[in-house]
């Protein structure tokens, strides 16, 4: 039972009790009773260690006994409001998106101050009815009695209890009981997050390989809806790899609208299109926001080289990536589809409709792009090539040169990565640079890492 008070100076505090022999059918011998008592002692010692503005702060926890119950209390400061739950579903309240957008960033603040204590303190039940939202739009996150460090949720004394909401724990959790990461902690953010968008539970959509689909729910802020499908992302290494990464990809202007693999060009020196990078893929709106990664691990099966030479640069040789399952299909497709216009193309003019023969003028450049596209992947390298003055970003092979590009360094914002792997230098005028490079997620993002990294060291 949690209760209101009043200390003696005015203030007023939130009084949580638990009763040992409230606790289970019979204390002494229930194990839930016991589990319930682990609990709030852990809550406990977990507020102790907190101090963050939207965390009810820890004031005191003692223990009452009388001749035949024992009652433990803890008192913290008042969250003061009501928790979203109640304020959606019985006060009938729907938040703006700009309402959303700040719980958001208040969440995720939360989130990183959590994951920047040693051990890190995961939450592990983020749900509408553990935040608290007060008159002036301040959220607080609270109910910390399944809360864990992560080194606790590794081997946990609950044996196989699993804590958590249903439709707010990750998927991980609820498929295989997997222990709680950071990155649970994300994943019931983003479902909070879709509830006060869509007045409904996660478990209320329908799901595509475990993949929430909120497709019909109408979200004007296009950044807004890319973070919250990137927390949602039913595997926890697609996810952001932290709070902050989050964060910034909330409020970062860098990435401009682009459909699929199409980039514009970045600069006049580019000897080569970027319509090369077209692709039969879905759309960047269908895909979490890019982001620049800082510190990403080195995989263990590494494609590319990379050399970093005292800090003064980083070079990144990239290996064609030859004949894989991809680049097969993109042959066949590209195959099928330039052998359907040529047969179009000669009925035409077999016709005389010369006129209507320029018709199909897009479609072969559709299709020549395509071969491009196959044969770069077959023969091209790569080279990335940033010291402290200048860069230079190039895809040559088969004597052919696919792209060429150079700048200054202090032109260049950063390296960011989308989820399918796709790398790109982004530039101070908002353009972007494509790095043409078939390597995998994991791998990108520690390309990006390194070139960031030096980026920071030459600034």
């Amino acid at each position: 039972m949690t209760y209101r008070a009043r200390r003696g100076d005015g203030a007023d505090v939130a009084v949580k009790t638990l009763t040992l022999r409230g606790a289970g059918a019979s204390a002494g011998a229930s194990n839930g009773g016991f589990k319930a008592v682990e609990l709030f002692e852990r809550e406990c010692r977990t507020l102790r260690a907190l101090n963050h503005p939207n965390v009810p702060a820890y004031v005191d926890s003692f223990t009452l006994d009388t001749e035949d119950d024992r009652r433990y209390v803890l008192v913290q400061n008042l969250a003061r409001g009501r928790n979203l739950r109640v304020k959606m579903e019985e006060d009938g309240w729907r938040p703006t998106e700009a309402e959303v957008r700040s719980m958001l960033k208040q969440l995720l603040d939360v989130a990183r101050y959590c994951g920047s204590l040693r051990p890190p303190v995961i939450h592990r039940d983020v749900k509408p009815a553990n935040v608290v939202m007060d008159d002036d739009g301040r959220v607080c996150l609270v109910d910390f009695g399944g809360a864990a460090a992560v080194i606790d949720s590794l081997d946990d004394s609950f044996g196989s209890t699993v804590v958590g909401t249903y439709g707010f724990m990750p998927p991980e959790t609820v498929m295989s009981g997997a222990a709680a990461t950071t990155a649970s902690d994300m994943y019931g953010i983003g479902a909070t997050i879709l509830f006060l968008l869509s007045g409904r539970p996660p478990s209320g959509f329908k799901t595509e390989r475990l993949r929430i689909n909120f497709d019909d729910v109408f979200i004007e802020d296009r950044r807004l809806r890319l973070v919250v499908a990137r927390l949602l992302e039913p595997s926890p290494e697609d996810r952001f790899r932290n709070a902050q990464e989050a964060l910034d990809a909330l409020d970062s202007t860098a990435v401009a609208p682009m459909g699929g693999r199409n980039f514009r060009s970045s600069r006049s020196t580019m000897d080569s299109p970027v319509s090369t990078m077209n692709s039969p893929r879905s759309t960047t709106e269908q895909l979490p926001a890019p982001y620049a990664p800082r510190g990403a691990p080195k995989p263990k099966n590494m494609v590319c080289d990379i050399v970093r030479v005292d800090g003064n640069s980083v070079s990144i040789n990239i290996p064609p990536s030859g004949a894989n399952g991809e680049v097969l299909y993109k042959a066949f497709f590209g195959v099928t589809w330039t052998g359907i216009t040529a047969i179009w193309t000669v009925g035409v003019l077999s016709a005389g409709a010369w006129f209507m023969a320029l018709f199909s003028l897009p479609f072969w450049k559709i299709g020549a792009d395509l071969s491009s596209d196959v044969l770069r992947s077959l023969v091209a390298k790569g080279n990335v090539y940033v010291d402290r003055s200048n860069y230079r970003v190039a895809c040559e092979g088969g004597g052919m040169k696919f792209l060429d590009a150079v700048g200054e360094t202090a032109d260049v914002e950063g390296c960011f990565v989308r989820p399918d792997g796709l790398l790109y230098l982004k530039l101070e005028d908002d353009t972007v640079v494509p790095i043409l490079a078939s390597v995998g997620r994991r791998e990108a993002e520690y390309i990006a890492s390194e070139i960031n990294a030096h980026l920071e060291d030459a600034s």
